[in-house]
């Protein structure tokens, strides 16, 4: 799918097998030919049983909180504020780093308008809409092309069984898989009214190409189009992991005092709703960490502005330079000077976290416990809108 567009044409993009993933290879020999695959390739590797996958899922949720490798936990434990957090911070890394991956293209944004590389034709693997049919049919972007037959891939290899993976386009997703389905607890998220369902990734996708983007990215056209591409998929897919685990939060909270979100939702009030859930604290924790955790990996080591440091032996050394090395960086990008050239500006991340992230989660916080506790949410968190509109990171 990556060699369709152009990837492995580049320089610095290389396949991990031959041949081309829609090839199938021949071996020759005396008396019999063997022909692998790519469905074969898929199947090598021996699905789990779902009872010991769905712990397995628990314990990747809950595991950092209580230090233990134990593969029995309780719900309880998988559901504690604490060991969401963990989960949230650990997801920092990831985009921070996918945000990194992208800036280093120029903004292309030939590759968001609809038929900008002409008329792309129908995803690979992807379900074929009535509207595809039709001579006037919709065309897509290069991106919503790449992220559709990205999606169909996927989960084709179960990704979207998972409760914490949303899809972008799930009505262009595929009806055969190539894996058998997991068994994934069912008591983490309550189904109740569709709360379990709720997907913003439509008011996701648009603010991410509408502010995002602009923000970390030079203007201009660099011709990298598949290789922007793929970073965007990485960013979007973190992203939407991130502020979906905000239907986690959400049960959460509601378990610990279900009187009370009962009673605000009974009546309507969305902002008592809003103010329940929210902890200013730890938002300010997270804007703090999101932004010195971009001044740390955004900068190259200052190793040439630092002084010999001596230690017993030479590991310790290289251990300790290379912290020294980051405080100075991250102490710099923090300083924010101008002067330090980054990856990323770390105060862009903030804002990306402040303006998008942490309000887009608790708009789907919100959505979620007035589904949960029986009624439809009000307009303004429709999955198509943000209940406070952004047009601009506020950097």
């Amino acid at each position: 799918f990556a060699l369709a567009i152009g990837d492995y044409s580049s320089c610095h993009g290389f396949a991990l097998a031959r041949p081309t993933p829609f090839e199938n290879t021949s071996t020759q020999g005396s008396s019999s030919t063997t022909t692998t695959t790519s469905r074969e390739v898929f199947l090598t590797t021996r699905p789990s049983t779902a009872k010991s996958s769905a712990m397995r899922w628990r314990s990747r949720l809950s595991a950092s909180v209580n230090g233990s490798t134990k593969d029995n936990v309780k719900t309880s434990d998988v559901m504690s504020l604490d060991s969401i957090r963990s989960s949230l911070i650990r997801q920092e890394e990831t985009i921070i780093f996918a945000l990194i991956e992208r800036a280093q293209y120029r903004h292309n944004p030939i590759v968001y308008e609809k038929g900008g590389l002409g008329d792309l034709g129908v995803p690979p693997g992807s379900k074929q809409l009535d509207d595809d049919k039709a001579e006037d049919g919709e065309v897509l972007s290069f991106l919503e092309y790449m992220l559709t037959g990205t999606e169909a891939l996927h989960y084709a290899v179960r990704r979207y069984s998972s409760p914490e993976e949303h899809a972008f386009f799930p009505e262009r997703l595929p009806s055969a898989k190539v894996l058998e389905e997991l068994e994934f607890p069912d008591d983490l998220l309550s189904t109740k009214g569709g709360a379990s369902e709720v997907n913003f990734n439509p008011i996701l996708l648009r603010k991410y190409i509408d502010v995002i983007v602009p923000a970390i990215t030079v203007p201009g056209d660099d011709e990298q189009h598949g290789s922007t591409v793929l970073a965007d998929i990485a960013v979007l897919q973190a992203l939407s992991r991130r502020v979906h685990y905000g239907k986690f939060v959400a049960e959460s909270k509601y378990l610990g005092d279900p009187e009370a979100y009962q009673a605000l939702v009974n009546a309507g009030d969305s902002n008592g709703v809003m103010k329940l859930l929210t902890n200013e604290v730890v938002e300010a924790n997270v804007l703090r960490r999101a932004r010195l955790k971009a001044a740390t990996y955004g900068t190259e080591p200052l190793l040439a502005s630092l002084p010999p440091i001596e230690c017993k032996t030479e590991e310790m050394s290289i251990v300790a330079a290379a912290a020294a090395s980051a405080v100075v960086a991250a102490l710099e990008a923090m300083g924010d000077d101008g002067k330090t050239e980054k990856k990323v500006c770390p105060k862009t991340v903030e804002s990306v976290y402040r303006d998008i992230i942490i309000p887009l989660t608790k708009d789907i916080e919100v959505a979620y416990l007035f589904r949960r506790c029986g009624k439809e949410p009000p307009p303004e968190f429709a999955p198509d809108r943000m209940s406070v509109d952004v047009t601009k990171l506020s950097v």
